[in-house]
């Protein structure tokens, strides 16, 4: 199992590193083209081509308004996206973790299982008792993760019997609340972002949430982080 999980955190640290790399790679040209085009004296709207249902069709742009959309990017829009990507992986490791250890050890499911046990027809679906689990603890880890990040960490940690840094779990909630922020919020810092993320909220209520080079340099650490831990702690439980 340790070897297991050690291999899917081999694989998010490289998947968290190449979103480093590559916003750093992609930054000098974001630069110049948005410099280039927002310095530019032309006044004529240029023919862009964009989809729709039958075909293409242009859409005029000048270019000191493209020159804008590189700078948003630059200022934090590939920063906004990377992170959006990265917590949805980091999620999808943290069901990975759950699933090895609960297929490996069966009686671990009564953590994951609600009141009403294994439903019926998942049982009727699955006469093989290892896909019975397999997909009962899928089920139940989809599930897990529409719950609050503290509570899937707390559920994540007492099936692998493994004990989370607070200040680990608090840096990703953080994070994950930042993240449903940009999505469902448009960056306005509001009072769920300010209740989830709670002392480590990074402004007030209406302020505009900070999600630029540095912020972004600080989630690639703290995610890495979170994945060492369950890597070295799993390390230790299951070698």
């Amino acid at each position: 199992m340790s070897k297991q999980i050690y291999r899917k955190h081999l694989a998010l640290y490289k998947h968290i590193n190449n979103a480093w790399i590559f916003s750093e790679l992609l930054k000098p040209d974001l630069e110049e083209k948005s410099k280039k085009l927002c310095n530019s004296t032309s006044s004529a709207k240029k023919p862009y081509k964009t989809p729709k249902k039958l075909g293409w069709v242009n859409n005029k742009r000048r270019d000191k308004e493209i020159g804008a959309l590189f700078q948003s990017q630059l200022d934090r829009g590939m920063y906004e996206t990377n992170i959006v990507s990265l917590v949805s992986r980091v999620e999808a490791f943290i069901q990975d973790c759950i699933s090895i250890v609960a297929c490996a050890h069966p009686q671990k499911l009564k953590i994951l299982a609600d009141k009403g046990g294994v439903p019926v027809d998942l049982v009727l679906e699955n006469e093989n008792r290892d896909d019975l689990i397999k997909r009962f603890v899928a089920i139940k880890c989809e599930g897990l993760m529409f719950s609050k990040p503290k509570e899937y960490l707390d559920k994540a940690s007492k099936v692998i019997s493994i004990e989370l840094d607070s200040e680990t779990i608090e840096n990703y909630i953080e994070i994950k609340a930042s993240r449903d922020l940009v999505i469902h919020g448009y960056g306005k810092m509001n009072a769920i972002y300010l209740e989830k993320a709670g002392r480590k909220a990074r402004g007030a209520l209406g302020e505009t949430l900070e999600v630029d080079r540095e912020y972004f340099r600080n989630v690639i650490v703290k995610l890495k982080a979170l994945s060492a831990e369950f890597q070295k702690q799993t390390e230790a439980k299951y070698q």
